[in-house]
């Protein structure tokens, strides 16, 4: 089982793989999030954990960009018989605000990014 999360500073996003579907699941806390993911993991027993990874276009480092990558050691630390792997997020917030557009509700954007990138990292594993 399969869990994403699209990780910011103040709130995460979380989506959840079941029988090849994705569904997004909760808008958490930041400091929430650990505990959060600890529920997950053993109710929907999740092998794989899927962080955005925030580059830019042009594949430059940026601030968020490091910071998600030090959560990510953080989360290998914390869960360390959980994979742990990133994928590219520079498309899914376009796509989400294509989707939220064509459903007329902006405020799913984030909830329908986090299964973008989770449906993303899905896909590249084919």
């Amino acid at each position: 089982m399969y869990l994403s999360i699209d990780l910011w500073d103040k709130r995460c996003w979380i989506a959840i793989e079941q029988a090849g579907i994705v569904f997004p699941k909760e808008i958490v806390l930041r400091p929430k999030l650990l505990q959060t993911l600890k529920k997950y993991i053993s109710e929907y027993k999740i092998t794989i954990i899927v962080v955005w990874l925030p580059y830019d276009l042009y594949w430059k480092n940026h601030k968020q960009l490091q910071k998600t990558q030090e959560y990510i050691k953080y989360l290998q630390s914390q869960f360390p018989s959980i994979n742990i792997e990133w994928c590219d997020e520079r498309f899914t917030s376009f796509a989400a605000d294509e989707i939220s557009l064509e459903m007329w509700d902006n405020s799913k954007r984030d909830d329908i990014a986090a299964a973008l990138i989770l449906e993303t990292y899905l896909e590249q594993k084919k």
